[in-house]
């Protein structure tokens, strides 16, 4: 059982702040409210969560459980869009690509690698879920954020290619290649670097709640390949998905897609 923490050692955490918040103010930016108030933010979210689901956890109920990811899914999505710089009007197909991404990955790791018992145990499905749909949510603002926005900003490029027949799919390949390969680079440098540049969170955690290290090394591995498969389905669903929408009949980008530039 890992020792819990207390008001004041939570208070030290806290106080390490001041580094930034001094720093800021030397270098005369306007960083340090935002600073303090994102980290009180952060700890009076993360306390209505910890009470939320020691509340979700003593139930475990399935439906619960399944509505809480729905909830986690959808401010993912919106996430995804609002930080992309995309319209929310795209909000059901990123949702359903995410969903479907996600989902297929949770459910067959669920099933046949941790198998928790039983198989809807809230305990497992959440913290597993929350580090898929995490790591999915940067990978697809990256990744739709560069497709769309250099189709945007090479329209002559992307037109001549339709003028010559291609169609929608085929003229879009050059900008899928692109923002694929921009998602995945940040994700190649931390599975290169893994064990030895850095310990991941669920083995760190897992060593510190007393699993045996070969123990927490078998489950970081089990859920890095997770997170890996989830991001590569969510990001080329959503991808797939929200071209239905972006484009007009003329195969030509919508400009409403895009949120207003401020």
């Amino acid at each position: 059982m890992t020792p819990d923490l207390t008001p004041l050692a939570l208070g030290l955490a806290y106080a390490t702040l001041l580094v930034s918040v001094v720093t800021s103010r030397v270098l005369r930016l306007p960083l340090g409210k935002d600073l303090i108030v994102s980290a009180l933010r952060m700890g009076g979210q993360l306390a209505l969560v910890g009470v939320y689901l020691t509340w979700l956890f003593e139930w475990n109920h399935p439906a619960l459980t399944a509505g809480y990811l729905l909830l986690m899914l959808g401010a993912a999505n919106y996430s995804v869009l609002r930080n992309g710089g995309l319209r929310l009007a795209l909000f059901p197909l990123t949702f359903t690509g995410l969903l479907l991404g996600i989902g297929s990955v949770l459910v067959f790791y669920l099933a046949f690698v941790f198998q928790p018992s039983p198989l809807y145990d809230a305990r497992t499905v959440i913290p597993i879920a929350g580090m898929l749909l995490g790591n999915s949510m940067n990978r697809s603002i990256v990744t739709l954020e560069r497709f769309y926005s250099s189709l945007r900003d090479d329209t002559d490029g992307y037109v001549s290619l339709l003028t010559l027949g291609a169609s929608v799919d085929e003229a879009t390949v050059p900008y899928l290649r692109a923002a694929y390969r921009a998602g995945m680079g940040p994700w190649l440098a931390v599975i290169a670097t893994m064990g030895i540049v850095s310990l991941p969170g669920m083995m760190t955690g897992q060593i510190l709640g007393g699993s045996a290290p070969m123990v927490a090394i078998k489950y970081q591995i089990a859920i890095v390949l997770a997170i890996f498969l989830a991001t590569e389905l969510s990001t080329l669903l959503m991808i797939q998905l929200s071209r239905r929408r972006a484009f007009d009949s003329f195969g030509l980008l919508r400009a409403d897609v895009f949120r207003e530039r401020r």
